[in-house]
């Protein structure tokens, strides 16, 4: 081999050698870097699930706010006679439906639905209570209608005019207030449960 060749050589393995050695003084700094920036990662993530804790605890929903979100989660949709979902409903198959979510089995019909729970009139309703109509000018006093209240002068129903789940005000919308028969409160402890000869009375005053 000549002289040139084997210096040349010598050089190349010296410099491999050198590269060898720099990058194992290297490697633990690294190493140690990227523990550090770990433990800082850690550290603000500790820090902000603390303030999160402290500052912006979760709080449960109360029943009737629960009614009134997963209600809002389904507006929009088709209104069809007889539906109960998952895509499409009617106004019934939609309240009982929401009731359902939450552990109230309510009745599959409107006129059914209309004797479960306390007689409410329409100055006392509070949100979560069920709304109920007449609507058919065939069946003059009948329920035939059925809606969720959710909160000043607000119900949701599925709406056979609308062809979908919609938002309505009493105070917009004098069909819906005017044909208004009584309401049914299932989902707060009885406080006062009137008698069949009271329920008579008041909904003949309604």
């Amino acid at each position: 081999m000549k002289k040139g060749e084997v210096l040349r050589r010598m050089l190349l393995v010296s410099i491999a050698m050198l590269f060898m050695t720099a990058c194992s003084h290297n490697e633990p700094k690294v190493k140690q870097q990227e523990k550090v920036n770990s433990k800082i990662k850690e550290e603000e993530k500790i820090l902000e699930l603390t303030k999160l804790s402290s500052s912006e605890a979760w709080v449960p929903l109360k029943i009737e706010d629960e009614i009134e979100w997963n209600a809002k989660e389904l507006l929009g949709l088709k209104y069809v006679w007889g539906a109960t979902g998952p895509t499409n409903y009617d106004c019934s198959g939609f309240t009982q439906k929401i009731y359902r979510d939450l552990g109230i089995n309510l009745p599959r019909v409107s006129r059914d639905q209309a004797e479960h729970g306390e007689l409410v009139s329409f100055e006392n309703l509070k949100k979560g209570d069920l709304v109920f109509f007449d609507t058919n000018r065939k069946k003059p006093g009948q329920v035939t209608h059925v809606g969720i209240y959710i909160g000043d002068n607000n119900f949701i129903h599925a709406s056979s005019s609308a062809k979908k789940i919609v938002i309505c005000n009493f105070e917009k919308d004098c069909f819906y207030k005017k044909q208004f028969l009584w309401a049914r409160r299932v989902v707060q402890p009885k406080q006062y449960v009137a008698s069949k000869d009271e329920e008579k009375s008041l909904k003949s005053a309604i």
